[in-house]
């Protein structure tokens, strides 16, 4: 589910500099997905769950052919996700072990017959105690391997060398390699299309290695200690529009192997998630969520016109043929202006998000928090505001 589910308590600073303990779950309700309008967030208590054992692990398979049944059945018996039958028919009944699971699937390279890859997490009574190549519980070495993480040296384009603890701290985990090369540079060394159908096999191809070193390391559930500055935008469709989500994304993608202006060159991303009744502010009625995610490397644009018009005709169509609604934390709301350019956050859309009822409750309490409109700004106040 939503992070901010699990949020109990927050210390929080408001437009007067007062500091107060929000606990009361009426007024956590607001709080929990507030976009930085109703103060300053000091310190978070969040609910956890006792997993005594864990279990890291990835699939990897190449695709018999490209069609809704095959698709669901790499899902539902080979990643074994905890998806319903009553909610999806297809692809039969698998053993819903899996409780989290994150899915790639290799379009620009695969054809009719792509490859796909999970990278998955089994919990306590699920884990896989027989023929499981792995740690379980915690590893012995762990306060070790974490300490060599921490203090390990990474360098960035702006602020030089630093510590990855530092970096992470800073602006998130530092850049990730394909193939043993650091992206940034690797973008300038290959024509287009080599290149794109390299990167999308590699992210693949790197998910087993990957799920499998993490978790002799730490076996923390954590998949990624460093990350590709990336364009991606998400949606939430009802499962059942899962695979026409994807199918849509793997014809644009495929059809741009020809465009001289924009190639995509990442898999096609995918995760299912369980919405609760926790927040005003939520883009989705609770429920299990199909969350379909295009990303990919601008580098290999003519320039950002190119990948934003691809971005849009991806979403035009996951919003108005699958009623999809945005990730509220990545790109969105691509619209084109007068002069013809398209860029995203377009007031006309992130105004329709929320409801007028939520937008309503939202803003009465908002006003009470903020009555000198000290945070009111930015993004946050666009979705709030009525649409013309």
């Amino acid at each position: 589910g939503f992070v901010h589910s699990y949020a109990t308590r927050l210390r929080v600073m408001s437009y007067d500099g007062s500091i107060r303990i929000v606990e009361n779950e009426e007024e956590m309700r607001y709080w929990r997905c507030s976009f930085g309008l109703l103060g300053i967030i000091l310190g978070i208590e969040f609910q956890l769950e006792q997993r005594e054992q864990l279990q890291m692990y990835a699939v990897e398979k190449k695709m018999e052919s490209w069609s809704a049944e095959e698709f669901w059945k790499f899902v539902k018996q080979h990643a074994e996700a905890d998806v319903p039958s009553d909610i999806v028919p297809e692809g039969g009944i698998g053993t819903r072990k899996s409780w989290n699971g994150e899915y790639f699937i290799d379009f620009i390279n695969g054809g009719e017959t792509p490859s796909v890859a999970v990278y998955a997490q089994k919990a306590n009574s699920s884990v896989d105690v027989v023929d499981f190549d792995g740690e379980l519980g915690i590893p012995s070495n762990i306060h070790e391997e974490y300490e060599k993480l921490m203090n390990m040296q990474v360098k960035d384009g702006i602020h030089g060398h630093m510590t990855w603890g530092e970096a992470a701290r800073r602006d998130g985990s530092p850049p990730i390699k394909i193939a043993s090369v650091d992206v940034n540079d690797f973008l300038g060394s290959m024509k287009r299309l080599p290149l794109a159908r390299v990167m999308s096999k590699q992210a693949i191809v790197q998910i087993p290695n990957m799920a499998a070193k993490l978790n002799g390391k730490y076996n923390d559930g954590f998949f990624l200690t460093h990350s590709p500055a990336a364009l991606a935008a998400a949606y939430f469709v009802h499962p059942s529009k899962g695979f026409e989500a994807m199918d849509f994304l793997r014809r644009v993608q495929l059809n741009s192997t020809n465009d001289k202006d924009f190639m995509w060159n990442l898999p096609g991303e995918f995760r299912f998630i369980n919405v609760q009744d926790s927040a005003v502010l939520q883009p989705v009625e609770p429920g299990l969520w199909f969350n379909a995610q295009m990303i990919s490397f601008a580098d290999l644009a003519k320039n950002d016109q190119a990948w934003k018009k691809d971005f849009k005709l991806v979403e035009d169509h996951w919003i108005n043929k699958l009623g999809a609604k945005p990730h509220m934390g990545k790109l969105m709301g691509f619209r084109e202006q007068e002069n013809g350019e398209v860029e995203p956050f377009a007031d006309e859309y992130v105004c329709t998000i929320y409801s007028s009822e939520q937008k309503q409750a939202f803003s009465a309490y908002r006003e009470q928090m903020d009555p000198e409109g000290l945070f009111a700004t930015g993004l946050g106040m666009k979705f709030l505001a009525p649409c013309a």
